[in-house]
């Protein structure tokens, strides 16, 4: 996952290097997924000057198989409004490379999510959306029922509609809404924590001396960081592996019954509904 916005601002000669390395990755079938920038710009304060014109140069320029789109983070309140602009946004950026797959991005009151999904798949055609985790509700629980209203809503246009969440890192979480009909996810948790391979737990970064045993990278020559960072992601790859085989082969919740922690597993069952299969 590449940023536009980074790209869009990096040095004229780191940007030669990333155009050839991101060509070369993609030529060698590396699936790169670039985001609209929104993200980025805010938190550098620089959202009034970050335009879609200025994520189009990118989208234009840098090798890509799947990218975010342009989103609107202050929508109108009207629904039939939003949707038109969410797709008039598609177009735009469906219109700068047809080599790429452009992936929209829905913001909105957690009430709101089901029905603007459906209605944007039912104008645009697109297979996949994407929505921020902030904007599902308050806490897992209502978020996790937000997931399933929006699957109901997707499955509802006849075809299987992907559902990405943005900003969806926790191990628990991913497993929590997977089990309620989200399909895939990004977060930051991978590089700001240290996971528990054993509680399946994140923990302080600085944390990491308490579990670095778990994997062989305890014993590599290599920086702190790093070696963290390595550690996390044998958790993240095993993690994402398993729970794939458990959607395909039917055994959610066995996997969450096994994976999660007691208590935590006990209030998903009686809060959202889960059987034990």
């Amino acid at each position: 996952m590449v940023s536009a916005y980074d790209l869009y601002n990096c040095e004229p000669d780191e940007k030669g290097n990333l155009l050839k390395e991101l060509a070369e990755a993609k030529g060698n079938g590396a699936a790169i997924l670039m985001d609209s920038g929104n993200y980025e710009s805010f938190w550098h304060r620089e959202s009034d000057k970050w335009k879609q014109e200025d994520f189009h140069k990118v989208l234009s320029a840098f090798e890509c198989s799947f990218a975010f789109g342009f989103d609107e983070q202050m929508p109108p309140e009207n629904r039939d409004d939003h949707i038109k602009l969410m797709h008039a946004r598609y177009e735009k950026d469906r219109s700068i490379n047809d080599q790429v797959y452009i992936i929209p991005i829905v913001h909105g009151k957690h009430e709101d999510l089901p029905g603007l999904c459906s209605g944007l798949v039912g104008i645009t055609g697109v297979d996949f959306v994407a929505v921020p985790e902030r904007c599902l509700g308050d806490g897992i629980i209502a978020r996790a029922l937000c997931v399933r209203a929006i699957r109901e809503a997707l499955d509802a246009t006849g075809k299987y509609i992907g559902l990405h969440l943005l900003g969806t890192g926790n191990p628990i979480s991913i497993a929590t809404y997977t089990r309620m009909g989200a399909d895939s996810f990004d977060g930051l948790e991978w590089c700001q924590t240290c996971v528990d391979h054993e509680t399946n737990l994140l923990f302080h970064f600085t944390q990491a001396d308490f579990f670095m045993d778990q994997t062989d990278w305890a014993n590599m020559d290599v920086p702190f960081l790093a070696k963290t960072l390595a550690h996390n992601l044998d958790f993240y790859d095993k993690w994402m592996e398993e729970l794939s085989s458990s959607v395909h082969s039917n055994r959610m919740d066995e996997f969450c019954r096994k994976n999660f922690p007691n208590k935590i597993y006990e209030i998903c069952k009686e809060k959202l509904g889960w059987l034990d299969d």
